[in-house]
């Protein structure tokens, strides 16, 4: 305690700069234990897997979370393995009415009456074995039941669905989903109330299939067994719409397969489409992991760095204590536990640092860690550990390293000068820069490749075009609302569609009539507006028009979908057909234009083939607005006014398209923002040590820099020959961290994008130049301060 208040400054470096990096890295260890939680509170979810659907056609590749609707039924007959299956669709802000009040819910499933029992869900309220047996039934949510009908019971009530408000009666209250759970949902209705439940293709994939292991069973079984299924079923309806057999169908180069995968794997490595709930991601725990490490690393160096610098003085104390009988192992005992306590009060800051900074950490992470964590027994057990642990590593090296000087060097000065200049010294600062200017460096990518990617053009006008839902309620009233919203000022265009970018997401096989080539496309249905509300651009002949009746019976592509046709000019010849029937007959329609390529998925991918049919009043789902700039509010209360003249109390539910695109990019937004707090974190932990060092390495050189000052020596040298050693020091760093950097986040990030930024020398010589100019500005302090002094000050008692 003497030790500590007597050296005040370095003390306090120390104990911040530990909890510092004590909080930073408990922090990121609460956020990847709350990533590996999901399903854990699923019983026997070590035995639920998910059947996922993958392959390619025509060099198209998919994956699918979605299966076909008789794979349940299937694999519970036929596959002795599996003890149980359950089914379920996903429909997406899915409107409800309870009397005269509307209501869109996120995520509302439909199910098989299995569902609650499957997953281990517990009804607060009504019959689990019943609750979603029969048509028209539903399940709410403990929230969604009180936002419908407050403190009354909910069981027994009526709600009405969809836009065609058909009555369901609720029959269950169940809590709330946990937030670690890929699973969502607001409300779960009866399977019978949703048509994909009676299909009974194997290549239409539209509901997601889990399934329980017996105990003891092999997975590895029902990945054969699917194989079976395959051959079984898959293989005859190609055989029926392509007119081939599965293995010509493979010859050419196309695959189709059912996989599985386990339960706790789902959310960190899905990496299907259609998933219910956004994923994480296993390579950014790795990530985050070695961040905490790293920063608990250059914390503990800073306390290394600190105690050998100032070794010189305290290895006369050493020296004395040898000299008088005291023993290595007590010594070494004394400085491990001034570490230790050191530790404890790093330790104590570092919970009232998190304490302060859990919800805003939260808030940026998209978590939501509450506080009970500090009472649990595992926490505490593992706090005191790491505690102890710190201040072992921590403090290992200086309790090694001053007890090993012998007695008589110390007391005859000779150590001075090996303390002064420590290589190890030199290489832990080179370290912690090294961390900290890669962590800046992968700032700087991450960053603008979100910047390239909100800013590319993706081959439409994606700015000011407003997407509303829930059309179908508009029933007959939907061209008189589309004329009514257009002849109002402000609003320049509109257009139906059955769904918009970036939600194109259905596909099918479509067949060229002329060389007979099978595409795999995806499908959009829209109206003669699209073109222009979405500033789509056109590449060869025309779009549809309302004043030609046959333009129903006609279809646009993509220049992906129209090069893979095998087609190089448009004659006017040219067909496509897709293959809607059971029977498998074929129904072409004429291609009469070409659209440009744009983005109208995720970056994550190139452009896909895409086929354009225009559709009717059935067919819409949704409505492309496209409003002039400026005074936002107002257009929305005009809408929203002309909206509920038409829409029957339907609700009012809209988004911005631009909008749409970016919550594509939350993940990367996120995993940026985690990234920039802890680089800041890193590089203000390392100033710090850096700032300890240069104050006791100024301290030490204080009458040699009074001799040169007495001698003529400029401010300017001063600063320089106190500077210099330190700037060397982070040069090496960067010379070291930028070549690694790139290796790295060019391998194993950038390569996730389809459409990705380039990391040119520029950045990482920026990179650099922010690494250095930092470690400058923290030692200039200093060099300024003892250039600046007296030189009697130091030289008076010589």
């Amino acid at each position: 305690m003497r030790n500590l208040k007597r050296n005040k400054i370095y003390s306090a470096i120390n104990i911040i700069g530990l909890s510092l990096g004590m909080a930073a890295s408990i922090l990121i260890c609460l956020f990847i234990l709350d990533e590996l939680s999901y399903e854990k509170f699923i019983p026997d979810a070590d035995r639920i897997y998910r059947a996922n659907v993958s392959g390619k056609m025509n060099g198209n590749e998919f994956t699918s979370a979605t299966s076909a609707t008789p794979m349940g039924p299937a694999m519970e007959n036929e596959i002795a393995q599996v003890e149980e299956t359950v089914r379920f669709g996903m429909m997406r802000t899915f409107p409800l009415r309870v009397e005269d009040k509307a209501f869109t819910e996120p995520i509302v499933l439909a199910a098989d009456p299995n569902f609650l029992s499957f997953f281990g869900f517990q009804l607060i309220k009504g019959n689990p074995e019943t609750a979603l047996s029969g048509p028209d039934k539903i399940v709410l949510t403990q929230t969604v039941a009180e936002k419908y009908f407050g403190e009354e019971d909910p069981i027994g009530k009526t709600i009405f669905s969809g836009s065609e408000k058909k009555p369901l009666e609720v029959t269950g209250l169940v809590s709330d989903v946990p937030a670690n759970s890929h699973l969502d949902f607001d409300a779960v209705i009866s399977g019978e109330n949703w048509w994909f439940f009676d299909q009974e293709n194997w290549t239409s994939n539209n509901i997601y299939t889990y399934y329980k292991l017996v105990e003891g069973a092999n997975p590895a079984d029902i990945d054969v067994a699917l194989n079976g299924f395959v051959v079984k079923y898959v293989g005859d309806e190609i055989q029926k719409f392509l007119g081939i057999s599965l293995d010509a169908f493979k010859e050419q180069g196309n695959a189709y397969g059912i996989h599985t995968m386990a339960l706790p794997d789902i959310y960190l490595k899905s990496d299907t489409d259609d998933e219910i709930k956004a994923s994480g991601n296993m390579q950014y725990l790795y990530l985050f992991g070695g961040i905490a490490v790293f920063i608990l690393l250059i914390a503990c160096i800073n306390f290394m760095n600190l105690s050998t610098a100032r070794s010189a003085n305290r290895a006369k104390e050493v020296g004395v204590r040898k000299s008088i009988g005291a023993y290595k192992s007590r010594l070494i005992t004394q400085f491990l536990t001034e570490s230790i306590l050191n530790s404890v009060f790093a330790g104590l800051i570092a919970l009232g640092i998190i304490l302060i900074l859990l919800q805003p950490f939260n808030a940026i992470s998209g978590k939501d860690i509450g506080l009970s964590f500090l009472i649990q027994p595992q926490f505490v057990f593992g706090f005191l550990t790491f505690i102890l642990l710190i201040g072992l590593v921590a403090g290992s090296y200086p309790a090694f390293f001053l007890t090993s000087f012998s007695p008589a060097s110390v007391l005859k000065g000779k150590i001075r000068s090996g303390v002064k200049r420590s290589h190890l010294r030199s290489g832990l600062v080179v370290f912690q820069f090294f961390i900290s200017t890669v962590l800046i460096i992968s700032s700087m990518v991450v960053y603008k490749q979100l910047g390239y990617m909100q800013e590319k053009n993706l081959g439409f006008d994606k700015e000011n075009v407003i997407s509303l839902l829930h059309i179908r309620a508009l029933g007959n009233n939907q061209e008189a609302f589309k004329q009514d919203l257009i002849s109002q000022t402000g609003f320049s265009n509109a257009s139906f569609a059955n769904s918009l970018p970036p939600r194109i997401d259905w596909s099918s096989v479509m067949r060229t009539k002329d060389n007979q080539q099978d595409i795999l496309c995806n499908i959009n249905v829209v109206d003669e507006n699209f073109l222009e509300t979405m500033g789509l651009k056109l590449v060869g002949g025309r779009f549809f028009s309302k004043d030609i009746p046959s333009d129903t019976g006609a279809v646009l592509v993509n220049e992906a979908a129209f090069a893979q046709m095998g087609w190089t000019e448009l004659d006017g010849n040219q067909a496509v057909g897709g293959f809607w029937d059971d029977d498998g007959s074929i129904t072409y329609r004429k291609v009469i234009g070409i659209l440009e390529d744009y983005n109208y998925e995720s970056l994550r991918q190139n452009v896909r083939p895409l086929v354009m049919m225009k559709g009717v009043k059935n067919d819409f789902n949704e409505i492309a607005i496209r409003i002039n700039p400026g005074q936002i509010s107002d257009k929305l209360d005009v809408l929203e006014q002309t909206w509920n003249k038409h829409a029957d109390g339907a609700p009012f539910e809209y988004s911005f398209l631009d909008a749409d695109f970016n919550l594509l990019f939350q993940k990367e937004q996120k995993m940026g923002n985690i990234i920039l707090i802890f680089t800041v974190l890193a590089i203000g932990i390392a100033c710090l040590g850096l700032f300890g060092l240069a104050a006791y390495t100024t301290e030490q050189r204080s009458k040699e820099i009074s001799i040169r000052k007495a001698l003529g020596a400029s401010m300017a040298s001063l600063v320089t020959i106190l500077s210099k050693d330190f700037t060397l020091l982070v040069i090496i760093a960067f010379i070291l961290a930028g070549p690694l950097s790139y290796f790295f986040l060019e391998k194993y990030w950038l390569q996730n994008f389809a459409y990705r930024t380039e990391i040119d020398l520029g950045l990482i010589l920026i990179a650099g130049m922010i690494s250095i100019l930092i470690a400058w500005l923290t030692v200039s302090y200093q060099s300024f301060k003892t250039a600046a002094s007296n030189p009697v000050d130091y030289l008076k008692n010589e």
